[in-house]
């Protein structure tokens, strides 16, 4: 293998599927900086997003080994999607868990869930993302890609590789379908 830091990212990730390390932490090393700052960025947490960073990896290393990994993409773009992806589950994580203390007689208390401001926001948005679990794959992706991960159709078509149309009817079907699944269920979301 010649100099690493020369090579495509695609070939090192050849490379490393032939059980050579040395191409993915060539990639780390390449990459390392601009990836830590963004999920920093994110986050605002040193710990935390040391963290990431380092599950970044393991999930692109994941992604790699089970055949999933991009064509179409640089490998910096796939890397900060996830990187994107990871902060934004950290974030709601961070937001579901967050119980305030409440002291009484001298004692910290945490506080019931229930009994918080914004119970109601949380338990719909509980009830959608059970929902949206329901739907086809196809549709699922789309729905998170759009709401969740705030891609745009283009970006959804080609990751998907369909046209937009294609993209935006499937989004449509899963309104629908979603729409339908709440009727069933009976369902009536408060806000």
């Amino acid at each position: 293998m010649k100099n690493p830091m020369e090579m495509p990212d695609e070939k090192l990730l050849q490379f490393y599927l032939s059980n050579n390390p040395v191409a993915l932490a060539t990639l780390t090393d390449l990459y390392k900086d601009r990836i830590y700052n963004t999920v920093y960025a994110a986050v605002k947490d040193k710990y935390a997003a040391e963290i990431i960073f380092r599950d970044v990896f393991v999930r692109i290393m994941n992604n790699v080994i089970a055949g999933k990994n991009p064509e179409d993409t640089t490998f910096l773009r796939w890397a900060s999607e996830v990187a994107s992806q990871l902060c934004m589950e950290y974030n709601f994580k961070l937001n579901m868990n967050a119980a305030p203390a409440v002291h009484c007689n001298n004692d910290v208390v945490a506080a019931h869930p229930e009994n918080l401001p914004g119970k109601i926001y949380y338990d719909s948005h509980t009830k959608i993302r059970n929902m949206i679990n329901k739907l086809p794959q196809e549709q699922r992706e789309v729905m998170i890609l759009s709401h969740y991960a705030g891609t745009s159709f283009r970006d959804i078509a080609a990751k998907m590789k369909c046209s937009v149309t294609t993209a935006l009817d499937t989004m449509k079907h899963a309104l629908t379908n979603l729409r339908q699944l709440m009727t069933e269920e009976g369902i009536a979301l408060s806000w």
